[in-house]
């Protein structure tokens, strides 16, 4: 074969495979392609989806957890003024101050006062207990009776206290006369 028959035969089948490669991009490929990034589209926009979904599930776990900081000190609040006087749970409270000090009750006497006025008019109005009582004791005991009585579980002011000793063989026994608030919430 002739050299010119060779290059337009080398010619005319590049150009053969060009369409053959062009009619397979077409046929095949090219559908191929669109599908693969309809599929990464699809992919992403989950992806968002995912992470905007979890983004939501943690701001809801986050409030949950401020609610429930929210329950447990509103929670301690009523345990430090409880809604309503409880005169038994302050009696309680004062006798196990006394009892873990090693003090004498020599009497005790409880008053409920009138509330006291609200600054804010969505929160409830104070009251409280004033309690007169007199004890005796080691000087030491009666110090520790005094500030237990005022870091108390209840919110306790001491108003006024007067220390005595007492007379007798032992020196170091005082007698304290002593003038408490305990305070309390209103009821609902």
């Amino acid at each position: 074969m002739k050299t010119s028959t060779k290059r337009i035969l080398s010619i005319g089948l590049a150009g053969l495979l060009l369409v053959g490669t062009l009619v397979v991009y077409v046929s095949f490929i090219k559908p191929e392609i669109d599908v693969i990034a309809q599929e990464r589209s699809l992919a992403v926009s989950k992806a968002n989806l995912f992470s905007d979904q979890k983004a939501a599930v943690q701001g809801v776990q986050k409030l949950i957890a401020q609610f429930q900081s929210i329950t447990s000190i509103q929670q301690d609040v009523n345990l430090e003024m409880p809604i309503g006087a409880n005169t038994t749970q302050a009696l309680n409270q004062i006798q196990s101050v006394t009892r873990l000090n090693q003090v004498n009750l020599n009497s005790l006497s409880i008053k409920a006062e009138s509330f006291l006025p609200s600054r804010q008019p969505l929160a409830k109005r104070l009251g409280t207990l004033t309690v007169n009582m007199a004890v005796t004791g080691a000087y030491d005991n009666i110090k520790g009776f005094l500030r237990a009585l005022e870091t108390n579980v209840r919110v306790a002011n001491t108003k006024t206290f007067t220390i005595s000793p007492v007379s007798g063989l032992n020196q170091n026994n005082y007698s304290l006369t002593l003038s408490v608030e305990i305070y309390y919430q209103e009821g609902s």
